[in-house]
């Protein structure tokens, strides 16, 4: 049952390691969350195909969640022997080593020889707290503290010059032949993957699973994956921007910046977006976020994003659950009727460059003017709602498919909700048999207006369609 006051933008709520091994599916099913990210480690296919399997028992609530299999995120290291948060300051000089050794913060990696170089910045937290490689050994290191601040136990460790290694990000695909085949609608896969490379990997992504393989984004982690941006955007379905990985490798002030730009290169493009990285951080320690934090997930919104991401610290900390239901709540007040806010992503002047841009764009500015209720659209792929969701504008978009996975995966476009029909029916039966679903299953009554959207890359027979057509319910 669709529901008229659904939030627009969506949420995605993560798992990975330890925390995926915890959880009870049945448990997590229950959050208001729109999409589930499974941090992908080749130890744990088989657990994370049980997770997904739970996930979608049938008949549970999460019988059609998305699940997204995170392939460009990993841990560099770990603090491990910490029994309670340590503060430090400027100019302290601090050991860590991979054992367990007195006086000093121990690490696990999995690659310790690799993580330290002379004169590396090192970062623990989210910039928490900064460090200056001084020397390094094969188990020890020695660092001065150059932004002092409180290092709590199990926070991540993340060294720059030593993680950007696009060997550490390659995939076989036929490793993750069980995790499709279980359900996974998206992958994110490493910017640091070159062009040919990311080709080579969706070409056989097709190959072995047709009309099943899963979308893919691309992490924008760092400057250099930034300025790549327009060559890779052509090949994928979307982008998930790590804004906390990107302030260790640029200017920290230029980072809300580049993320409105990128919302905007997406919204343009009619591809997906994902805000990531620090969304009500202190909810790994308090039950309230601080304004700050707010403020943050408010302005993503406002910004255009398709979804807001909790890390799979906040998501699997003490006060998880809470966190969802804060930023449901943030976002549905700033959805809200009440609220006048302008958009930072209205398009005044929106380029109108095929047959599909002409028809949605027309489409919907005649949706506003009528004061229609919804605007319907038939998908066999999912593009004509994406392009209509990458207006943004204020009316409800309901698209109609016949393919659970396409289902799925517009779960995550800002804006759309779905219904699913069990037949393909031709032209002429399409508009009342879409009629009594909606009227079904759906907030939608008879007597209201529509606009039902149908274009060629989203055949609704035997013959494509170009046409939008205003349509009373009955």
């Amino acid at each position: 049952m669709i529901e008229q006051h659904s939030r627009r933008t969506k949420i995605v709520n993560s798992f990975e390691g330890k925390a995926l091994l915890a959880q009870d599916a049945s448990e997590v099913r229950n959050q208001d969350v729109d999409v589930f990210r499974l941090v992908y480690e080749a130890p744990l296919i088989g657990p994370i195909q049980g997770f997904i399997k739970a996930l979608r028992a049938k008949g549970q609530k999460g019988e059609n969640s998305t699940v997204m299999l995170d392939l460009a995120s990993w841990t560099q290291a770990v603090v491990s022997n910490l029994a309670a948060p340590r503060e430090v300051s400027f100019g302290e000089r601090l050991t860590v080593s991979s054992a367990e050794l007195p006086s000093t913060i121990r690490l696990k990696s999995a690659g310790w020889d690799q993580l330290f170089k002379a004169d590396a910045k090192v970062f623990i937290g989210a910039g928490n707290v900064v460090l200056r490689t001084i020397r390094c050994s094969k188990d020890q290191a020695e660092l001065e503290v150059t932004q002092g601040g409180v290092i709590y136990p199990e926070m991540d460790v993340t060294i720059p010059d030593t993680r950007r290694d696009p060997e550490r990000f390659k995939i076989d695909v036929s490793d993750l032949r069980g995790l499709i085949e279980e359900g996974v609608d998206y992958l994110i896969v490493s910017g640091q993957w070159t062009l040919p490379y990311l080709l080579d990997f969706r070409r056989k992504l097709a190959a072995q699973h047709g009309d099943n393989t899963p979308w893919l984004l691309v992490k924008v982690d760092s400057g250099e994956v930034y300025e790549r941006l327009p060559e890779l955007l052509a090949h994928l379905e979307g982008v998930v921007i790590s804004r906390r990985e990107m302030a260790l490798t640029l200017n920290p002030v230029t980072v809300p910046m580049i993320t409105k730009e990128i919302i905007q290169r997406c919204n343009d493009h009619a591809k997906i977006v994902l805000t990531a990285s620090e969304m009500l951080a202190s909810m790994r320690h308090n039950v309230t976020p601080t304004r700050a934090e707010v403020s943050d997930v408010a302005n993503a919104v406002i910004d255009g994003t398709d979804a807001v991401l909790l890390s799979e610290e906040v998501a699997n900390g003490r006060f998880g659950t809470k966190a969802v239901e804060v930023m449901a709540r943030i976002i549905t007040d700033i959805e809200g009727a009440n609220i006048n806010v302008q958009p930072n992503w209205i398009k005044h002047t929106p380029t109108v460059a095929n047959e599909m841009d002409a028809i949605a764009y027309h489409a919907l500015r005649t949706a506003e003017r009528i004061g229609a209720k919804a605007i319907v659209t038939i998908t066999k792929a999912g593009n004509t709602p994406l392009k209509l969701a990458s207006f943004r504008a204020p009316v409800p978009i309901i698209a109609v498919t016949f393919s659970a996975a396409v289902k799925r995966r517009l779960a995550m476009v800002r804006g759309v909700q779905t219904l699913l029909l069990d037949i393909d029916p031709n032209i002429d039966q399409v508009l009342p048999i879409v009629n009594d679903q909606l009227v079904r299953d759906s907030w939608l009554k008879a007597g209201d207006a529509v606009i039902f959207v149908a274009i060629t890359l989203s055949p609704v027979g035997k013959e494509a369609s170009n046409l939008f057509t205003i349509q009373n319910l009955s």
